[in-house]
């Protein structure tokens, strides 16, 4: 579902019967709500209303359904032009805004009293709100005239394209709630076979909703990238219940595609003017790490390393409070891929900053004890000790850590020493 979208493009002055094509070329959507009121006052939204929108100043007339939440909204509407908004639906009676410019009205939010569901017509609507009288046609000339029609005309070309706009958005927007509904379902599972068919379907329906194209309208950036985002969590969720289920082979295409999801669901966010869309990035940059991270833990995916830790450094630049998980990130991803060098470059680097970083001394701590010199071998036991000392004691790391440490005492005789304390020096 989008966002509020943008305050409308203001200050286009022009006659309302003569039209000139740059003034069609600039168009913005018709967006709203449709409630009804119920006994007590209370407000509740119509699903499925028709939303119908008659542009008054000149011929034209569009109609749009509101989907669950009673929101709707409409592409593609010339921004110059007078409209007459009305909602109708079974159980309300017909409610309509009038005298609307989408220069002055960011929302249009209809609240309608329960009826008998009467769709009305133009010709109904005019006589009602002109209190049973037509409403008196100016007079234009002939020149003037000619121009209306040319520009009602080129209307009408322009019009058949946001049709098929409007089409494509609808019915991308209908897969991706859809998808919403299986992946929540999805996640309340237990069965195997139960939850495994519902993320299935999840996947399906973000997969056609991922396939709107951005680059054909603005509004299509936001529902494009949410729906690659969405597909890569689904497909992710896949991956990690099959290969729980001993399905690993079967589990890593669906983590490599969920990477390409995420990477794309970034890409298209770049080019959002959405006021939440840094907070998304740094969400589909999260989904991007933790398939990356399954595959070079645990299929050995060492090509997967080196534009993990680019696209990592990206992440850090956009979520600078948590430059440390990322860093650690990075760390880990050569650490798991036999980097040794570069791990510990890493984690010194996050120890650099933050020398309590429970993690980096974990990472650093595993690096170090795998080596063959004692020398690294003290050292890195030392970084587990101050681990364990650091870490919180819900940290279930820390049960392994100290067994590790045991294991490390008993091969080499070699434990953790404690970090030295620095002596306050006696006044004289």
């Amino acid at each position: 579902m989008f966002s509020t979208i943008m305050k409308r493009i203001a200050g286009l002055g022009a006659c309302a019967l003569l039209l000139s094509a740059a003034a069609l070329a600039q168009t913005g959507p018709i967006e709203g709500t449709v409630k009804v009121k119920n006994a007590d006052g209370s407000l509740r939204p119509v699903p499925d209303a028709i939303v119908d929108i008659f542009r008054t100043d000149i011929k034209g007339q569009w109609d749009v359904k509101t989907d669950k939440s009673g929101h709707f909204i409409r592409l593609g509407m010339p921004l110059v032009g007078r409209y007459l908004v009305v909602a109708s639906a079974p159980g309300i009676e017909p409610t309509w805004v009038n005298n609307i410019r989408l220069t002055q009205v960011e929302k249009i939010d209809i609240v309608a009293n329960p009826g008998d569901g009467t769709r009305l017509t133009l010709d109904q609507l005019k006589a009602q709100i002109a209190g049973g009288g037509a409403p008196a046609q100016p007079q234009i000339s002939a020149a003037d005239k000619a121009r209306v029609e040319a520009a009602q005309k080129e209307q009408a070309a322009h019009k058949k394209e946001m049709e098929e706009l409007q089409s494509n958005f609808d019915q991308a927007r209908t897969h991706y709630n859809q998808g919403v509904v299986a992946l929540t379902e999805a996640n309340a599972l237990k069965i195997f076979d139960e939850q495994i068919t519902k993320y299935q379907g999840a996947q399906s329906e973000f997969e056609q909703a991922s396939r709107i194209d951005p680059g054909r309208h603005k509004d299509f950036v936001e529902l494009a990238y949410k729906a690659n985002a969405n597909l890569a969590e689904t497909r992710y969720q896949i991956g990690v219940l099959m290969f729980n289920n001993k399905q690993k082979e079967a589990s890593k295409p669906h983590f490599e595609k969920a990477m390409e999801a995420a990477l794309r669901a970034i890409e298209i966010a770049a080019n959002s003017s959405s006021a939440n869309v840094s907070n998304d990035t740094i969400t589909y940059y999260n989904i991007y790490a933790k398939n990356a991270s399954l595959l070079v833990e645990f299929f050995g995916a060492a090509d997967k390393v080196d534009a993990a830790v680019a696209a990592f450094t990206k992440a850090e630049e956009l979520d600078a409070s948590n430059k440390s998980k990322w860093g650690v990130l990075k760390a880990d991803m050569y650490r798991n891929a036999g980097r040794t060098d570069e791990a510990i470059a890493a984690y010194n680097a996050v120890l650099t900053a933050d020398a309590a970083n429970a993690d980096a001394l974990y990472g650093l701590g595993l690096t170090l004890i795998a080596s063959t010199d004692l020398k690294v071998i003290q050292e890195g036991a030392n970084k587990l000790g101050e681990f364990v000392a650091k870490a919180k004691p819900e940290d279930k790391r820390v049960p392994n850590v100290k067994e590790a440490l045991e294991a490390v005492k008993n091969a080499y005789k070699i434990e953790a020493e404690k970090p030295a304390t620095t002596r306050r020096r006696a006044k004289p």
